[in-house]
């Protein structure tokens, strides 16, 4: 079936198209008795009439409708009409985080919109589903700017951790994939863990770690190079931002963070190394005053030269200074302290 506007699939009336990925169209559509509008995903009619990429999309239908979670896209149905497979998805319509990458971006930005798709990695890893494909086209922006993690196209159930490529062909965006995804080998949740951080650094940096003139070439970076400095990109990021984005960019699985909120959660006192202190608390609190326990240093000297002198020499020391011109004022001056 050809599917452009005022195509019928189902209950519902395709309005326009508002993206195209490697694997499938995304139109916007309404479905009357509802009143309601929604995202449909439609596979290709050459595709869904293979019976291995039907699989795949109807694999997302499966893994992605178990999940509940506020930040992962929730999927309403899944249909086969006229030889066109298709997906209903909720619509969000804030645009992608692509569009705002490209620049570096404050920090405190960056980690409010990681956590929530920290928690909802998790979530999916719990569930036994790894997304596979993470990267910031794929996440969605509410009007809010409330990110939602989108297109589990490629995803895989954990449980059974063999390969979802066929004739050896590598799935995956090659900027954004891990080490043992790029080499074509059994991948698990440090995989996700991985994208993410890279997505990371390239909301922080405005580029991604790994460039390179072909996508071989891109795949072999992430397993043979190490991370590009982030301080020579963006001098004011501080070292622990840079060990936080090495740990999460490490060649090994085993030696990255043990989840994706755990990532997040490590940039968290970059972002805010004072927060105790920028964060008022509910109840009004009084201060103690300590006593001053630093030493007082008397000079006395009938010439105010030397007096100035020897103040100067004492500035750099943790002490007071008090000045007398003669013994009378230095006594007078003990008495009041």
């Amino acid at each position: 079936m050809n599917v452009q506007e005022g195509t019928t699939l189902g209950a519902y009336r395709v309005m326009e198209r508002i993206g195209r990925g490697g694997m499938a169209t995304v139109f916007r559509a309404y479905h009357p008795a509802l009143d309601r509008f929604v995202a449909i995903k439609v596979l290709p009619d050459f595709f869904a009439d293979e019976p291995d990429y039907r699989e795949r999309f109807q694999q997302e239908a499966r893994s992605v409708a178990r999940l509940k979670h506020p930040n992962i896209l929730e999927i309403f149905d899944y249909g086969y009409d006229d030889g066109t497979a298709y997906l209903v998805l909720e619509l969000v319509e804030g645009g992608t985080l692509a569009e705002r990458v490209g620049k570096p971006m404050d920090l405190r930005d960056v980690v409010h919109l990681l956590e929530p798709l920290g928690s909802a990695l998790d979530h999916a890893h719990a569930h036994g589903v790894l997304h596979r494909d993470i990267k910031p086209s794929n996440i969605l922006l509410q009007q809010d700017g409330t990110p939602v993690l989108a297109d589990f196209g490629l995803a895989k159930m954990t449980g059974a951790m063999h390969r979802l490529t066929s004739s050896g062909t590598v799935m995956g965006t090659p900027e954004y994939m891990s080490p043992e995804q790029a080499a074509d080998e059994l991948v698990g949740p440090a995989s996700d863990v991985y994208s993410l951080a890279v997505v990371a650094y390239e909301m922080l940096t405005g580029r991604v770690p790994f460039l390179g003139d072909t996508p071989a070439a891109v795949l072999l970076s992430h397993v043979t190079k190490a991370m590009p400095a982030t301080r020579e990109l963006r001098g004011e990021l501080s070292a622990h931002v840079e060990d936080v984005l090495r740990r999460g960019l490490a060649k090994r699985p085993e030696e990255r963070y043990p989840s994706a909120a755990a990532f997040v959660a490590a940039l968290k006192p970059a972002a805010w190394p004072s927060r105790h202190l920028d964060e008022p608390s509910a109840l009004p609190t009084r201060r103690l005053a300590l006593p001053d326990r630093r030493p007082v240093v008397l000079v006395v000297d009938d010439g105010a030269a030397n007096r100035e002198l020897i103040e100067a020499c004492l500035a750099g020391v943790e002490c007071h200074v008090r000045t007398a011109e003669d013994g009378p004022a230095a006594l007078k001056s003990v008495q009041a302290s």
